[in-house]
């Protein structure tokens, strides 16, 4: 899978692995330009995967609601 096509778990993971590499004080300021600027894609890709999963489960909810409601109303 390439690094576009991760899925949301993966990308937490590397997410993970980017923190401690920028932990570890050995790391050279290139290589910590690089992962940083990477994380924030990450973590910017991450906000977004949570934000259309939270639209989504709140779709369901209403449309849930809006079923039972529609339902109560046949059986009156």
């Amino acid at each position: 899978m390439s690094k576009d096509q991760q899925s949301f778990e993966e990308m937490m993971q590397e997410l993970e692995n980017i923190v401690q590499k920028l932990d570890n004080e050995t790391v050279s300021l290139e290589e910590s330009l690089e992962l940083y600027q990477r994380g924030m894609k990450l973590s910017a890709t991450c906000d977004a995967t949570l934000k259309d999963a939270e639209k989504k489960v709140n779709q369901l909810i209403k449309d849930e609601a809006e079923d039972e409601e529609n339902g109560k109303e046949v059986n009156e």
